[in-house]
């Protein structure tokens, strides 16, 4: 039977030993800034190409997705990598019941499925879907209704835009 003595050398030596492998263990670990210079993360978003959109939801996501790959620059004229995207937005109610003075509250519900490919090998490197809720008030005014969804479209497009830039950024630097 094994025992330890708690004055014995053992007592030294167990502390020591667990110290020294979880040194080991965390020595493999790198911890580093996705978006840093060194990675060279927003050389490889200004090389990516997006296709074109098939409506206005879309578009707005485009650009956004554009803007925040190439810092203000626009498109790449001969990109290595293309991101297609296949959007879904769809407006519900939030709420059954009416709220006070005719005011409802109102869900946006925003889905990209995006694919992102080497234009080299033309394989895929990376592929995704991802969905976004936005939130507005529809009342009894008309173009408050139409504005009020127009500004949750965007606020939905411009939330997938930061979603997709992390994504692709994490793909694009492994």
């Amino acid at each position: 039977m094994l025992s330890f003595d708690r004055k014995g050398p053992m007592r030294q030596i167990l502390p020591t030993a667990l110290i020294a492998l979880a040194l080991l263990t965390v020595q493999g670990c790198q911890v580093r800034p996705l978006y840093s210079s060194q990675t060279g993360t927003q050389a490889y978003l200004a090389s990516v190409g997006i296709k074109p959109a098939d409506d206005r939801v879309e578009q707005e996501l485009r650009n956004r997705l554009i803007f925040l790959y190439s810092g203000g620059q626009g498109e790449p004229s001969n990109p290595e990598y293309t991101l297609d995207m296949s959007f879904k937005g769809t407006p519900s109610r939030a709420l059954r019941e009416e709220l006070t003075d005719g005011i409802t509250a109102q869900r946006y519900t925003a889905q990209v499925t995006y694919t992102l490919r080497d234009n080299k090998t033309k394989e895929v490197i990376g592929s995704g879907k991802r969905t976004v809720v936005t939130f507005y008030d529809q009342t009894t005014q008309e173009f408050a209704n139409i504005r009020a969804l127009r500004d949750a479209e965007n606020r939905a497009a411009h939330q997938l835009a930061e979603i997709i830039r992390a994504d692709t950024a994490s793909i694009l630097t492994r």
